[in-house]
């Protein structure tokens, strides 16, 4: 016979409270940008867990590698091998990379690009992405980091 414990029912936990993103059109091309998006997150996020895991202090996010803009902190995904030339080949001037590090929390905004038709395009150091219509919405989704400068030039 099992005791009573082994029977009982546990409760699923509850999801954060956040905001639901608003419904884009379908005109905009946010599926390529989005794709880009998730590859440089990904690239950056195993650059960060490759300086972590082997200690090597030139690895890591954008503070950690000392990035001072958004096209050096590309540059340094690329020479490590992480991101393919390709990916960033066509990246416009609207991207914009948070200047984050290890110590920040996963809910911090790491890229934003923000679309010809007032939408921006949010991912954070988590890995999850949404794109917004209007700025309340943004910036309760993700938190901007503590330190100046928060976002790369």
């Amino acid at each position: 016979m099992l005791p009573v414990i082994a029977c009982r029912k546990v409760s699923t936990p509850t999801e954060p409270n956040l905001p639901a993103p608003h419904a884009v059109s379908d005109a905009m091309p946010v599926l390529d940008s989005s794709r880009k998006a998730l590859a440089i997150h990904s690239a950056a996020q195993e650059c960060a867990l490759d300086g972590f895991q082997f200690g090597k202090s030139h690895l890591g996010w954008p503070y950690e590698v000392r990035a001072n803009s958004v096209a050096g902190y590309f540059q340094t995904l690329i020479r490590e091998g992480f991101l393919s030339y390709e990916t960033v080949e066509r990246v416009n001037l609207g991207w914009k990379i948070s200047n984050l590090s290890d110590a920040d929390p996963g809910e911090t905004a790491f890229l934003r690009l923000d679309q010809p038709d007032k939408t921006a395009l949010i991912v954070r150091k988590d890995g999850q992405w949404a794109v917004f219509r209007d700025e309340m919405s943004a910036a309760a989704f993700a938190k901007t980091p503590p330190r100046e400068p928060c976002w790369l030039p």
